[in-house]
């Protein structure tokens, strides 16, 4: 925790403990700066490493170490450990072997020098211990931007400001990859993504960092993706990490897009180009081909023939949803996204969904969605979808190029179910147990949404990038037929689920079943919408007597169901004897099963 801060003149001390060890620094009198450090080292690094088993010893390299605020409590506090210390200012370098001394640390080595992103690449000699006099040969003097602390962050000043450059001693990031260090500390601004290319093939198992520019996440991962590395590195409010893949050791840090291929050889290729345009080597597509006749499978094969970001699987016709399990569970990434194999996206939009979704760290992160028809002129083909007129305004947080802002998981749950313009965490899928419902052949993706909202809390909204949803006549959607029905198993089961969880609310379930009634009821063939009815009506007096749960008549009405409200009304009057019981939903209703009242519908026929 911060201690108490004394200052005389230019200089100050200050008394704090980091790694339960007391400290006693003297520093620049600089309360912004001390302050920056503090915050940085108690919310940040401190606790990051509390939760890491980190070797008994090893070597530490700090860059930009200031006076000491993070390396010389950790060398007190593991004292089996080197710690080189480098930073370019002159005066802070001398009262950083000052506090050496003053603690009596052997284990330290101080050298002034940063790092720079314009200097030839070196190789030191790789003895630990004498590395920094091989080091301070290498050294350059190069210009350096100086630093502002505002608040919790540090920002570069502008160039053109008076002092804002100073030229320095400098080092090539290459010099890290040379040390092999155990655990990297940075803090250097504009070489950020220097030090991320050179560590890419070091063996460096912990990297702690200040990010004052954007970065390509996937550079911090190791190019060997077996190779453990742990990294918590800020940006601002951002933090880029890898915590939650902890207990998930054979995950590896990228996405994996899940193409369910069925007969679409017309579509496949333009649908799987779309999602490699961009060249994200942290981008896979898994195709996973489900007993396809049309020759699209021998096309995938041939097309992508040696590209290691195509993956070709084969497996029995078993529905749309059994293929996106099943490239799911073939899987061997941190992240996962489902696209239909008729659709396309915006060459950009998955890229930036894990950028900000790595930032972040949330469970989902969704792109926008364009009705794409392409039978229309080609200014008119791409349509913007309903939200068009709902998220106009620009994303309030951004990382890098990506805007972005918050969404309920409420507003998600009631909207279009669009699964598949949206990247999740596998491990918030594996543990919340969202699966796709493989005894469903149509509309298996609602109950999906229903869940993910559910448990989600909030996603992030990405702006400008799209994917585009085909409109053609074969969709499931447009067929009007006994397919409709499904809904009302996949509410049933979200329901029942909400019984066995105890969740709180359903205000959103029901919200989203009055929505799919009325939208599955206008498509009907006009031979269905009795039964439909009649389905819609049960539905809705099991749901009421198995929660208590009172739909206004007018909330009926707005179905558009023609005498809804009355056909809920009557059975209700015939079960006021009942008592409300959850095992009302648990009983099962003929017209809630579509291969019924395809085969009652074929009988009348």
């Amino acid at each position: 925790m911060s201690g108490t801060h004394v200052q005389t003149g230019e200089q100050a001390e200050t008394h704090y403990s980091a790694f339960g060890v007391p400290v006693r620094l003297s520093h620049a009198a600089d309360p912004l700066e001390r302050d920056r450090r503090l915050r940085w080292l108690h919310h940040g690094a401190e606790l990051f490493l509390a939760s890491r088993a980190i070797p008994r010893s090893g070597l530490c390299v700090e860059v930009g170490a200031g006076e000491g605020w993070f390396s010389l409590p950790f060398a007190c506090a593991f004292p089996d450990w080197q710690v080189l210390c480098l930073e370019p200012d002159a005066a802070a370098v001398t009262r950083l072997e000052a506090n050496v001394a003053a603690l009596g640390l052997r284990n330290v080595t101080c050298l002034q020098a940063g790092l720079h992103p314009d200097l030839p690449d070196i190789r030191p000699a790789a003895d630990r211990r004498n590395a920094a006099a091989h080091l301070a040969v290498e050294r350059q003097e190069k210009p350096f931007q100086r630093l502002v602390a505002l608040g919790h962050r540090a920002e570069p000043v502008p160039e053109g400001t008076e002092g804002a450059v100073e030229v320095l001693p400098a080092l090539p990031a290459s010099a890290l990859a040379g040390l092999e260090p155990d655990l990297l500390v940075f803090d250097a601004p504009g070489a950020e993504a220097a030090i991320a290319e050179t560590m890419r093939t070091a063996p460096t198992g912990f990297l702690l960092g200040q990010l004052y520019a954007h970065v390509r996440s996937g550079l911090f991962n190791p190019a060997d993706e077996t190779a453990p590395r742990q990294y918590y590195l800020e940006c601002g409010e951002h933090v880029l990490r890898r915590d939650f893949e902890d207990n998930f050791p054979d995950r590896r840090p990228r996405l994996d897009v899940v193409v369910a291929m069925y007969n679409t050889r017309e579509f496949i290729e333009e649908c799987v180009d779309s999602v490699l345009a961009d060249g994200n080597p942290d981008i896979r597509v898994l195709v996973v081909n489900d007993g396809s006749s049309d020759g699209c499978e021998q096309l995938v094969a041939e097309r992508y023939a040696g590209n290691p970001r195509v993956v070709l699987l084969n497996k029995p016709n078993g529905g749309c949803a059994s293929a996106r399990n099943y490239g799911r569970q073939k899987s061997d990434a941190s992240h996962i996204a489902f696209i239909d194999a008729d659709d396309r996206v915006d060459p950009g939009l998955f890229s930036a969904l894990l950028e900000v979704a790595r930032h972040t760290g949330t469970f989902v992160a969704e792109g926008e969605f364009q009705f794409f028809h392409p039978d229309r002129p080609a200014d008119a083909q791409l349509v913007p979808s309903y939200e068009a007129e709902i998220y106009t305004m620009p994303g309030d947080r951004c990382i890098g190029p990506h805007h972005y802002t918050w969404i309920p998981g409420d507003a998600i749950a009631v909207g279009q179910p669009t699964i598949w313009r949206r990247i999740y965490r596998r491990d918030f899928l594996d543990r919340k147990k969202i699966y796709f419902p493989e005894h469903i052949r149509a509309f298996d993706d609602q109950i999906f949404q229903l869940l993910v909202a559910q448990y989600c809390g909030a996603l992030a909204h990405v702006q400008g990038h799209s994917y585009h949803y085909r409109q053609h006549t074969a969709q499931d959607i447009k067929q009007g037929d006994e397919r409709h029905f499904y809904s009302f198993n996949m509410f049933r089961a979200v329901i029942l689920r909400s019984l066995d969880e105890s969740w709180p609310r359903i205000d959103m379930v029901v919200q989203s079943l009055l929505n799919t009634m009325g939208w599955s009821y206008s498509g009907l063939r006009n031979d269905l919408k009795g039964i439909y009815r009649e389905a819609a009506a049960a539905f809705v007096t099991a749901l009421e007597k198995t929660y208590g749960y009172h739909i206004e008549p007018h909330r009926l009405r707005e179905t558009g169901i023609e005498g809804l409200d009355f056909l809920v009304e009557r059975r209700l009057q015939e079960m006021q004897n009942d008592p409300v019981s959850y095992g009302i939903m648990r009983l099962e209703d003929w017209r809630w099963q579509p291969e019924l009242i395809r085969m009652m519908q074929s009988v009348r026929r």
